[in-house]
């Protein structure tokens, strides 16, 4: 095992070969693996925040002149548990390291790792407690990692876990961590930890509904008080918190939905996070909120083309789609900064932001619809009868979309603009919009012409979905892919794992079997007495370190 040094506190530095110094020590730096850009973002839940120093009501929300934000989070009374996929259980629970772009120790002081990766050490930081009082230790994160792996658990969300061969505890605050393959971030910024003398007794096969995440003992910044049924619950802050108790003192999470738009402007609420387009437009015009961008490389926007359609399953075709579609007219027309990236394939997604921050990854082909309709007529599809729409062989030039109302990256306005942009070239698009469950499901058994949604960009995720081999759910099988992806999984070296890419990159160009939009991306406004907010930051992630401004 290599020697290592201390981490830096905040690094947006990647993994490489390991060199010695003149010291001995072997230098190398850490990262943050984000196995998910909904776990950067939290964008599977709605959240809307009330402002107000002492929210009234008959919600049972106390009146007394202290700092308080009410959240409203889509989910029950056990929305700080594991199977929430939201950022607020890190109110409560503290992850080793957050945030993505510039990674920061959290529960860990120190994380070191062996040079090729597959075995990490991770030193606590000193003087954390349970909230009842009884340290954090070592013990904890073992029996945590155990309990995410046992057969009757088996946490799906806390990604990599499953590679863990062996968990060695050297004392309380040092324990040791072997994988199976190379982990380039080890224990990612999504895995909650949680105290084994509170629930070593209880059963693993009742894991997800234990009475323990409707009134959680965390170790984060707030601390559970009391919940009320499919109504609220209700957090103060943690005194004992090791970074200093929070300037916020009160944290209502109120369950269930609301007019985010609303709220709002009837100055109900100070902050409301997965806004869609119309509502940014609104809120544009008031001066009384900013609006703040965040986004992500790890699950880039794409569309992903069925190759059984009979449209759709040729090359030439989707060549022409994807000419035809105006990413950078989307982006202007949905008003998002010129700073978010148009995406033109899979990137290391570690180093992704820095890559294209310096021009160096390409953003694919760019918009040409007479190139469009050259590659539509030149494969036989001709607009015969002047109805706008172009036929072969009696089969029409025309697929639906199947999209989810998620909220996020605007989906349902996205489809519309890129409708009207395929229109132009003679392709008829039907959008059809589904909940998320059921598009998730249709896209697992094939069942849809085409489908706008994330893709993954992490190698081994992208092995275990089995997107290029036997079961991919689009009809799209590479063994070159799949090798090249085998062969990045281990590879450090970033100067070959840029050559990895660029020949993915190469094959994907010219298949097509997806069209790669832009990183995930949200959007959410903040009334100007929310304060300590930046482009990037989740409020209910770095909530500790806001504050609202005094007075009315």
């Amino acid at each position: 095992m290599a020697r290592f040094e201390e981490q830096r506190e905040r690094t947006t530095s990647i993994p490489r070969r390991a060199s010695p110094t003149h010291s001995g020590v072997t230098r190398v730096s850490p990262v943050l693996r984000v196995t998910r850009a909904r776990r950067l973002l939290g964008l599977a839940s709605t959240v809307v925040l009330w402002g107000g120093l002492g929210c009234g009501g008959s919600d049972g929300i106390d009146d007394e002149d202290v700092p308080t934000i009410t959240v409203l989070v889509d989910g029950d009374e056990r929305a700080l548990g594991p199977s929430a996929d939201d950022n607020q259980k890190f109110l409560v629970f503290l992850a080793m390291v957050r945030g993505y772009r510039s990674p920061t120790n959290r529960l860990a002081s120190r994380i070191e790792y062996s040079e090729d990766l597959r075995e990490w050490t991770y030193r606590l930081r000193q003087g954390v407690r349970w909230h009842d009082g009884v340290p954090v230790t070592a013990h904890d994160v073992a029996f945590s990692l155990d309990l995410y792996r046992h057969p009757d658990v088996l946490y799906a969300i806390s990604q990599g876990v499953g590679n863990i061969e062996t968990i060695h505890v050297q004392d309380d605050s040092t324990l040791t961590i072997s994988w199976s393959r190379p982990e380039q971030g080890g224990l990612d910024g999504w895995t909650q930890f949680f105290p084994k003398h509170l629930l070593e007794d209880l059963d693993p096969a009742d894991f997800y509904r234990w009475e323990f995440w409707k009134q959680p003992v965390g170790n984060g910044p707030y601390r559970y008080v009391r919940h009320v049924p499919r109504t609220l619950i209700e957090l103060e802050a943690n005194p004992d918190f090791y970074a200093g108790a929070p300037r916020i003192e009160r944290v209502f999470l109120r369950l269930g939905t609301s007019n985010k738009l609303t709220e709002l402007i009837s100055g109900n609420v100070d902050l409301a996070t997965y806004l869609e387009h119309s509502e940014v437009r609104a809120l544009l015009a008031d001066g009384r909120f900013r609006i703040y961008h965040s986004w992500a490389f790890t699950e880039p926007w794409v569309i992903h083309w069925n190759h059984r359609h009979r449209f759709l399953g040729s090359t030439a075709v989707r060549q022409a789609l994807t000419r035809a579609i105006d990413k950078v007219g989307i982006r202007r027309a949905l008003d998002f900064p010129d700073e978010l990236p148009v995406v033109g394939g899979l990137s290391p997604w570690d180093r992704a932001p820095r890559l294209y921050a310096n021009g160096d990854l390409d953003g694919g082909p760019p918009h040409d619809p007479d190139e469009a309709r050259r590659l539509l007529e030149e494969a036989g599809w001709i607009d015969g009868d002047g109805d706008g729409v172009r036929e072969r062989d009696g089969v029409s030039a025309e697929f639906a979309l199947l999209a989810h109302d998620s909220g996020v990256m605007s989906t349902l306005e996205t489809a519309v603009l890129i409708q009207d942009q395929l229109r132009e070239v003679g392709v008829r698009m039907e959008i059809q919009v589904v909940e998320r469950s059921v598009a998730r499901a249709a896209y697992r058994a094939g069942e849809f012409d085409a489908e706008m949604n994330s893709f993954q960009n992490v190698p081994s995720q992208l092995l275990r979905r089995d997107f290029f081999g036997p079961g991919s759910p689009i009809g799209y099988r590479n063994v070159e892919v799949v090798a090249l992806l085998e062969a990045l999984v281990d590879e450090l070296d970033p100067a070959i794992q840029d050559t990895l890419y660029a020949q993915i990159n190469e094959i994907l160009e010219r298949d097509k079997p997806l069209t790669f939009l832009f990183p995930f991306a949200a959007r959410y406004a903040a009334s100007r007495r929310v304060r300590g907010l930046e482009d990037g930051m989740h409020p209910l992630e770095y909530m500790e370190e806001l504050w609202i401004e005094e007075g009315r």
